[in-house]
């Protein structure tokens, strides 16, 4: 009895059939590898800059609750003041004393760090980057000047007296003098990735942090 291979390899079509599965299989993996990782980009970007405005918030909240400390106002520069920028003024050592419990000479105006402080929003629009800057007025110059948060987009401020009337302090920069609480909102904006209609596509997004501060001697407290 003879006994024949038949042994034969693969034809044309089914070698290029075998190709486009393999083909489209790849391109779908890559395509949901790559959403993933737009995905994972964005969320980490998002932590990132909402991680940078909180701290920024936390800071900027604080130091403007102490707005007025030792003083007989509360402490804010009307012509310096306004709904995207603030400098107020506190004097933090006024009840220092010495060892006979007695004032400190000089301690009684405000001429030292930390006292007089601005923040205000630095635009870089060639690099479209936007800085909260901290800016010391008594330390002047580069030493005074810090940015604080440099994933911020939006810093606003909005002024009430003690009855919750909104202050104008843009138009009556005077107004500033009636403020009693501050509210601080800062924005932060998630640009979109990918094509509309496309896999994964995320429209832009703003996440906006709001704080709100009572000043110290508009509360009267007693210090």
């Amino acid at each position: 009895m003879n006994h024949q291979d038949s042994q034969r390899g693969f034809s044309l079509l089914e070698l290029v059939i075998a190709m486009t599965v393999t083909i489209v299989i790849a391109g779908i993996a890559s395509t949901l590898v790559a959403q993933s990782f737009r995905m994972r980009y964005r969320e980490d970007a998002r932590s990132d800059a909402i991680a940078d405005a909180q701290r920024a918030l936390n800071i900027v909240s604080r130091e403007i609750a102490n707005s007025g400390f030792g003083l007989i106002d509360n402490g804010l520069v009307p012509d310096d003041t306004g709904a995207g920028s603030i400098r107020f003024r506190s004097n933090l050592n006024a009840y220092t004393r010495d060892g006979d419990g007695n004032p400190v000479t000089g301690h009684d105006v405000v001429q030292e760090q930390d006292e007089d402080i601005k923040y205000s929003m630095y635009h870089d629009n060639e690099a479209n980057r936007h800085y909260l800057v901290r800016y010391d007025v008594n330390l002047g110059g580069r030493e005074g000047t810090t940015v604080l948060a440099n994933r911020l987009d939006t810093f606003a401020l909005e002024y009430f007296d003690r009855d919750g009337n909104t202050l104008d302090v843009t138009t009556t920069p005077a107004a500033a003098i009636d403020a009693w609480r501050i509210r601080i909102t800062v924005g932060v904006i998630l640009p979109a990735q990918g094509a509309p209609g496309s896999p994964g596509y995320q429209q832009q997004t703003t996440v906006n942090l709001r704080s709100d501060v009572v000043l110290r001697n508009s509360s009267q407290i007693t210090y």
